[in-house]
């Protein structure tokens, strides 16, 4: 999906009537097209793979499995941490730029697309996250993925149903 598309579900729900935005009131769709959205920050998940294409370089092994090795840790470092940045202003600029009051609930809202960013990175290998934390094992990494992509969803599912619910504020 989108970070831009989860700030607009978003801003959509707390502009419809109270109750309103699943069915009868844009967006019109039920809130786990929120999560996926927010779970799915497809802009800053397309640059890290651009990212990867210049900062890695994969080669075969003697037994022909293949084998990556970052070849810019730096450049990669830094890259993790300017693509949590961007994830999050891909969702603070269109909520800004509506005419919604900014929330508190925003700043969680705003936290889900960096997070899942990083879980993202932490599922898959020879990733970003590599180069920012290269010594946590397989199995820790993997689990911790995966019991924050189930919390993230179950927050952002959350956080769309009380948007769905708050009176709008224009």
């Amino acid at each position: 999906m989108s970070t831009l598309a989860y700030a607009v579900l978003t801003t959509k729900r707390m502009m419809a009537p109270p109750g309103t935005s699943r069915e009868s009131s844009p967006p019109g769709v039920k809130s786990y097209v929120d999560a996926l959205a927010a779970l799915v920050p497809a802009e800053v998940l397309a640059l890290h793979n651009v990212i990867l294409a210049v900062t890695t370089k994969t080669t075969k092994s003697e037994n022909g499995e293949p084998i990556t090795v970052i070849t810019e840790p730096r450049t990669l470092f830094w890259a993790f941490f300017g693509l949590l940045l961007l994830s999050i202003v891909l969702y603070v600029l269109p909520r800004l730029r509506s005419q919604e009051k900014w929330e508190p609930l925003d700043f969680l809202r705003a936290a889900i697309p960096p997070l899942a960013f990083v879980a993202w990175t932490m599922l898959q290998r020879a990733t970003a996250f590599d180069a920012v934390w290269p010594q946590l094992a397989d199995a820790p990494r993997t689990t911790i993925a995966l019991f924050a992509a189930v919390l993230l969803g179950l927050l952002a599912t959350t956080l769309a149903d009380k948007a769905d619910q708050k009176p709008s504020t224009r």
